[in-house]
Order: C-alpha cells, then sequence, then structure tokens
C-alpha cells in the first residue's frame, strides 16, 4: 500500500523570532482565540501541496532544492496583527509583513514553477498573502473588535536563508514536521 503525506512548502520562523513572538503572545491571549498555534509551527508558506503520494516525495524535494539554488538569502519583517474571516467572529489572527520582500515573491513563483514540473502541481490562483498564523476560531462572548489590534505593531526581522518541506501530522503538537530543508544558494547558473 503507498501512504501519503500531506505537504507544503515554507520559511520557517528563526529561534530569536519564534523567542521574541512567544514573548508577546501573552498580551495577544486576551484576543480569545480558541486554538493558538504550537511556536514549533510558526512559519511562512510558500505552497501548500496538499495530500501527496509518498513516491512523489523525491521530486518534491528537488522542486524545492531547484527553487532554493536560485534564491539568495533576505530579510523578513513582521509587524502588525490581521485576521481573516467574517469581521465579527474571525476564523484566523495572523502576523503580516510589513511588505514583501521581492526575493520571497520569486522563490514562490520559481517553485510553483519547479512543482508543476515535477509534480504536475497547480499553484493556488489567489494573490500570495504570506502570514503568520497564530490562532485559529474566535471564540470571545462579544463581536470581535479589530480596532483591539490597531496598537500591536511588533517589530521582528529575521534573515531567511532557506526553504523547508513540511509535512502536516494532524493530532500532534507540533502538528508540522521538518523533512526537508533547501539552503539559499544565490546562483543564477
Amino acid at each position: 500500500m503507498n501512504n501519503s503525506f500531506r505537504l507544503f512548502t515554507a520559511i520557517a520562523v528563526s529561534d530569536n523570532i519564534r523567542q521574541a513572538l512567544g514573548a508577546q503572545l501573552h498580551g495577544w491571549r486576551k484576543l480569545s482565540f480558541s486554538r493558538w498555534a504550537h511556536p514549533e509551527d510558526w512559519h511562512l508558506t510558500l505552497h501548500f501541496v496538499g495530500e501527496t503520494p509518498e513516491n512523489n516525495l523525491p521530486a518534491v524535494c528537488e522542486a524545492l532544492d531547484e527553487a532554493s539554488r536560485w534564491a539568495k538569502p533576505f530579510r523578513i519583517t513582521l509587524s502588525g496583527l490581521g485576521v481573516f474571516g467574517p469581521p465579527k467572529k474571525p476564523s484566523v489572527l495572523w502576523l503580516g509583513l510589513t511588505e514583501m520582500p521581492p526575493e520571497l515573491r520569486a522563490l514562490h513563483e520559481r517553485l510553483g514553477g519547479t512543482l508543476l514540473l515535477h509534480i504536475g502541481y497547480e499553484a493556488e490562483r489567489r494573490p500570495y498573502r504570506p502570514h503568520l498564523t497564530l490562532a485559529r476560531k474566535y471564540e470571545g462572548t462579544a463581536p470581535f473588535d479589530s480596532s483591539s489590534l490597531a496598537n500591536e505593531h511588533p517589530q521582528l526581522i529575521w534573515t531567511a536563508s532557506e526553504a523547508v518541506l513540511y509535512r502536516s501530522r494532524l493530532g500532534q503538537v507540533p502538528m508540522y514536521e521538518i523533512i526537508h530543508r533547501s539552503s539559499f544558494q544565490g546562483s543564477h547558473e
């Protein structure tokens, strides 16, 4: 029987940013979301590959390596909280990027192309909006008040130097496991 994995590619959050962000969480927990992401699960998704047969795993790793060969390390700045979903009962609390680094957009596009060539992956048609998911499922007794986010502007900066391939492990904590790393090599040959 052929096993499959639920896969996605991402930029993992550095350890120092994970620690700095962890220190901010206490104040944000008052926002009444029921499921907070484990710090080991914090990341910026590049592509959600989805359910993938085990025999395609080497091809996914090769696609990630190929796209990463072109990438140079780049700075990521996280700043400002936001929500997805209905304004009064949002489904996701996230931390966004101050601005989209051109290198991140280029990596996203190149990786989408290499995944298409290697495994026939079709990228989402929605615009790419990288973010770090902090929590899910607002369960406050009053409707969510987005003005509570107005004064929350942490400034967290790190240099991304690799892309990773995660495997989802539903029902486990942490839920995501890195199964492959691809260092940025900055080559244009």
